[in-house]
């Protein structure tokens, strides 16, 4: 035993960085649920440790996330720590210059989940509560771009899911000269295209966010059909969305540690058959 006292106060900040660190992203309320003190304490410990430079606040959700400085106080740090120090900045910098709204994508098994978003701060948003929202895989920029750009040995794991799966939005697998041609077009391009089809009044283009040469998630704009032509949107934004999505690459690979998505296993069949994809009628990536 210490003959010391502990210091109640460390204890409590160290709690909560710790809570922070195990999540990928936290509301406030969840963190007061979870350690039994007041908000206000709550509240004063995020501001101390965001002042240290620990913590971050998404500006889209509210949510806290741990920096990729923690990566100073121990070897593995949260899997997402990139997405609020790194993308985040960078996607709100874009956003502002373009003004449609950016959407930051990961792959989730068979579907795509949405990590991040500009949507909140777009004049031009027309989707909102996107965060954390599984979408198609087969049939949204995003995931065309990612199974595009992804490793020939997770391709096929992935279209071995899809294969096996009976939601409507996996059919086209079974079609697999389009998909092979869809995935042929994308890769002359370098980029994901959705302009027809799924969600008709919009489209998007989506860019592949490499790591040491590996495929880690997609960035896409999205944009209203009557609002633009897709070579107007294509003309106008496919440069600029290369710049961003190297520049967050480039960001998390200089980091200071690989992140651990890149560790991450390959999905196994069966491993996501039980949480249904988002709605094909609410996406828009």
């Amino acid at each position: 035993m210490s003959v010391y006292n502990t210091v109640r106060a460390l204890e409590r900040g160290l709690d909560i960085l710790r809570i922070v660190n195990e999540f990928d992203g936290i509301k406030v309320q969840e963190i007061v649920d979870r350690t039994g003190l007041s908000r206000p304490t709550v509240f004063r410990f995020l501001e101390s440790l965001e002042s240290l430079g620990y913590v971050a606040k998404s500006p889209s959700t509210g949510q806290w996330r741990p920096t990729m400085d923690c990566n100073l106080l121990s070897a593995g740090f949260a899997e997402k720590s990139w997405i609020g120090q790194i993308a985040v900045p960078k996607m709100e910098r874009l956003g502002g210059e373009i003004l449609w709204p950016l959407d930051l994508v990961t792959n989730d098994g068979d579907a795509m989940r949405v990590r991040e978003t500009t949507h909140r701060t777009s004049p031009f948003s027309f989707d909102h509560g996107m965060v954390g929202r599984r979408i198609p895989i087969l049939h949204t920029a995003s995931g065309r771009v990612y199974l595009a750009f992804c490793t020939d040995e997770e391709r096929e794991i992935l279209f071995d899911m899809l294969r096996k799966s009976r939601k409507p939005e996996h059919a086209l697998i079974h079609n697999q000269t389009m998909i092979n041609r869809i995935l042929a077009k994308t890769r002359e391009r370098g980029f994901g295209f959705r302009n027809q089809g799924y969600r008709n009044h919009t489209q998007s283009i989506s860019v592949p966010i490499f790591v040491q040469d590996r495929v880690l998630a997609a960035l896409t704009v999205i944009c209203l059909n009557s609002a633009l032509s897709f070579d107007d949107m294509v003309r106008k934004f496919e440069v600029r969305l290369r710049e961003a999505a190297a520049a967050i690459g480039a960001g998390i690979s200089t980091g200071g540690s690989e992140p651990l998505s890149l560790k991450r296993p390959l999905p196994q069949p069966g491993q996501f058959e039980r949480e249904e994809c988002g709605a094909p009628a609410h996406g828009s990536v």
